[in-house]
């Protein structure tokens, strides 16, 4: 990690350009720029670290955006990127006073079609920052604007304790505080408000089709593009244990909010990203901190409202990966100890680890599914029927009823990634070090270069086909509404037609993938969901003494 903040810190210092930088004149004042190159050489505006929101720091933390006033005649320097809000890692690199976003323009003058990158992370972990994630580079060879966002993370984006007056949902909020801003001021910088389109990734894919149901984000995006994640699944999160679990571990009071609140606005923010951080002892993938069905930014659940046709129809296109998470417990196959216990104790883990209330029925099903009924240890025979689990509980299933729900109302043009690249973030590798299979956020390398989900391609890669196919797919659907000029070669999914397009090294159309599979979740978890996204209660003692939970990125 440190390799990484230092290299990032240096390409810091030599991205911008000689040239003479860009200003830009909004209703909130100047703001100055810098020059960067584009892959393939052509000039990009950037704005880096403009604030959207006043800093939530003080009385400010765990309250609503407020938005950013203006800064008067004084130019804003914007020629770097903001440091990245608080998570695990390196706390130089993290500041509460993060909520701000980048643009990036080729052209000031024109009116182009807009894309703004939720980013993933399971809501404790990435950012919008144009190095570690969210590059310009690859897009920016296309007639797009493009924007890329921090928002509020872990306790502090999604504190909930139970209060009227602190309803939680803060990085939802940082999140359409964002895109209203966009909707204010990107025509300044090349952009056509009219034309936006919500871009997300896991947990930002989440965010996504939660800003489809929410009637805050109504008339703010005209297209969106969700990538491995949606809120339509079974999820059972109980943010307000959380909450608890956090005051407990840091000595606040637990039962009156207004106390509650008062004395985690006291702690350092370190401590608190510290306390959640030492609960992911597992390194499962799993998730926490989620929305809250607030009666503002949400009414009812997402999967509720979408099944209803109550949602802001816009046509969409779902992806995922055909590996997603097959590989997520790889990491303890030398752990013999784990994985018996996994196995011959599987329907006690399986509420934590895939995020059900408890109910051995399910847990047993599962297992007699995936597994088999007389399994008694998960090892490498098994390990990735194991990892399928995860696949589908966490994404898959998901995106499967999204699509589903979704398709009677609104254009939807389903997508799975086949293609094997050279680079994985999560797929074993064979004895060529070529990945196995095509994991989580494998298919983001090709949309946006970072540190993290991989770096710039090189010349003459033998992957760059790939990125030219997602991009044009990207900027055509972001102009246009759909992926393609023919939609013969890619039809949409609606009320009659349920197709979906295969992403190998040549791309096909057929009937969706895994439908076996996510049968089973139909089956164990129908429509309308049994939760209302904070359902799952268990008792303080037993999420002690188990310590499930990973990440999400």
């Amino acid at each position: 990690m440190l390799k990484i903040y230092s290299l990032l810190s240096t390409l810091l210092l030599i991205s911008a350009i000689t040239a003479e930088d860009p200003i830009v004149e909004l209703s909130l004042g100047k703001i100055q720029g810098s020059i960067l190159q584009s892959f393939q050489g052509n000039t990009i505006y950037a704005f880096r670290g403009i604030r959207y929101a006043q800093a939530p720091v003080g009385q400010l933390r765990f309250t609503n955006p407020v938005p950013e006033s203006s800064w008067g005649d004084e130019v804003l320097k914007a020629t770097t990127d903001s440091l990245v809000c608080p998570q695990p890692g390196i706390a130089l690199f993290m500041s509460e006073d993060c909520l701000k976003l980048n643009v990036f323009t080729k052209n000031l003058e024109a009116q182009l079609p807009v894309i703004v990158y939720i980013h993933g992370g399971a809501n404790v972990l990435g950012s919008g920052h144009s190095i570690y994630e969210a590059g310009p580079q690859y897009l920016l060879d296309h007639d797009v604007v493009f924007v890329a966002f921090n928002y509020r993370l872990g306790a502090l984006g999604f504190l909930s304790p139970n209060s009227s007056e602190t309803r939680g949902n803060f990085g939802y909020l940082d999140q359409v505080m964002a895109l209203q801003w966009v909707r204010d001021h990107i025509s300044h910088f090349g952009g056509d408000p009219d034309m936006v389109t919500l871009l997300g990734m896991s947990a930002g894919s989440m965010a996504v089709s939660l800003h489809l149901a929410s009637p805050l984000s109504a008339g703010l995006f005209h297209r969106a593009i969700l990538m491995s994640g949606s809120a339509t699944n079974h999820y059972a999160i109980d943010n307000l244990f959380w909450t608890r679990k956090l005051a407990r571990e840091l000595g606040c009071p637990l039962y009156d909010p207004s106390d509650l609140v008062e004395c985690l606005r006291n702690e350092n923010w370190t401590r608190i990203v510290e306390i959640c951080k030492a609960w992911e002892t597992y390194q499962f993938v799993n998730m926490k901190w989620n929305y809250e069905i607030d009666g503002h930014f949400l009414s009812r659940h997402p999967t509720v409202l979408i099944e209803e046709g109550n949602f802001n129809r816009v046509p969409l296109l779902v992806s995922y990966t055909a590996n997603e998470l097959d590989y997520t417990a790889n990491v303890h196959l030398e752990n013999e100890p784990l994985l018996h216990d996994l196995g011959s104790n599987f329907v006690e883990y399986a509420p934590e680890l895939f995020l059900y209330n408890q109910d051995a029925n399910i847990g047993h099903r599962l297992k007699d599914f995936y597994l088999g009924k007389n399994v008694t240890k998960i090892s490498e025979e098994n390990i990735k029927n194991f990892g399928e689990i995860f696949s589908d509980a966490i994404i898959g299933h998901g995106v499967h009823r999204l699509v589903d729900l979704a398709r009677s109302f609104t254009p939807v043009f389903h997508l799975r990634t086949n293609y094997i690249g050279e680079r994985s973030v999560s797929a074993a590798l064979d004895e060529n070090k070529k990945p196995l299979g095509v994991g989580h956020a494998d298919d983001l390398q090709y949309v946006m270069p970072g540190l993290w989900y991989g770096t710039l391609l090189p010349e003459g890669h033998s992957d760059i086909f790939m990125m030219k196919r997602f991009t044009s797919w990207f900027a055509h659907f972001a102009k246009a509404g759909t992926p393609l000029n023919n939609t013969d070669n890619w039809p949409a999914c609606n009320s009659t037609n349920l197709k979906m397009l295969y992403n190998g090294v040549e791309t096909q159309v057929g009937l969706p993938g895994y439908a076996d599979r996510y049968a089973v979740w139909d089956e164990l978890f129908p429509t309308p969901p049994r939760s209302g996204g904070a359902a799952w209660q268990v008792s303080l003692a037993a999420v002690l003494a188990a310590g499930v939970m990973g990440i999400l990125m």
